[in-house]
């Protein structure tokens, strides 16, 4: 399938997924668990069923049914099965087609022609609500485990990140979080929070930390010896004056004067 083909809105599996393991709550316990096994367990071809439907919602069509390939991508490489399918009497100017659900298998049928396995898509959510990986990192991650085991190119992500938002449509995952007075699903919720902004007058001027102003980050101090730079005499002396600079009693001119013997190499030469 080339990877710039259009993809539609829905897909044609459209019955509850379980949660994942790793994410159940109490209360989902009588909720089915589906395990994918590597696909080891799945038929060679999937049939008709009282489940299959088309994209587009509708369930009955009196058309020939047909067998064609399907491309189930999985975490690690790519199956390919066989799925009977019938046409949609519905949409058949966009050929859609009527095909099986196949959640009981731990499989989302995209649209009869390609599939995602419940264990890929579980995995991303997990990845980033564990360690916030992106979407474009999740997509290069499955290509690479598809090189390694030399299996058919994976999907465009573009067409990955439409089946992950019509498999988390499906998904039972709740919460234990509730309002004692309005229920689960309150029309209205405020929630709390904190936003931290700065005045514009001190944002102006803010750089990248990777960004050098010669201005600023650069200064060149003349050449010559420590002492001609830094005031290196008795640390009796040093605190004298310091005190003697910051006294409110000293004028202008005095405090003048102690610096200009601080910065006299030959005082501090002799003291």
């Amino acid at each position: 399938m080339a990877a710039s083909r259009k993809v539609t809105s829905e897909a044609v599996s459209h019955l509850p997924i379980p949660p994942p393991e790793w994410c159940r709550l109490p209360k989902d316990k009588d909720l089915p668990r589906i395990f994918f096994h590597a696909g080891k367990d799945l038929p060679t071809t999937f049939l008709l069923d009282d489940s299959s439907r088309c994209s587009c919602g509708e369930i009955e069509s009196f058309e020939e049914v047909t067998t064609t390939s399907l491309i189930i991508y999985t975490s690690v490489f790519a199956v390919e099965k066989q799925i009977e399918t019938r046409y949609c009497p519905t949409c058949r100017n966009t050929r859609g087609r009527i095909g099986p659900d196949l959640g009981e298998h731990g499989i989302l049928n995209w649209n009869n022609k390609i599939a995602f396995s419940h264990e890929l898509m579980n995995a991303f959510t997990s990845c980033f609500t564990t360690s916030e990986t992106p979407a474009y990192s999740f997509h290069q991650q499955i290509i690479n485990a598809y090189l390694n085991d030399n299996s058919r190119p994976f999907c465009s992500i573009q067409t990955f990140l439409s089946a992950w938002f019509a498999f988390a449509r499906l998904q039972i995952i709740d919460s234990n979080m509730e309002c004692f007075q309005c229920g689960p699903n309150p029309p209205i919720i405020i929630a709390d929070g904190i936003s931290v902004a700065f005045a514009k007058r001190r944002v102006e001027g803010l750089k990248p930390p990777t960004a050098s102003d010669p201005f600023v980050s650069h200064i060149k101090l003349a050449k010559g010896t420590t002492k001609t730079t830094c005031f290196t005499g008795p640390v009796k002396l040093r605190t004298a004056i310091q005190k003697a600079i910051d006294a409110d009693s000293l004028s202008d001119d005095e405090r003048s004067k102690i610096l200009a013997i601080v910065d006299d190499p030959e005082v501090i030469s002799h003291n």
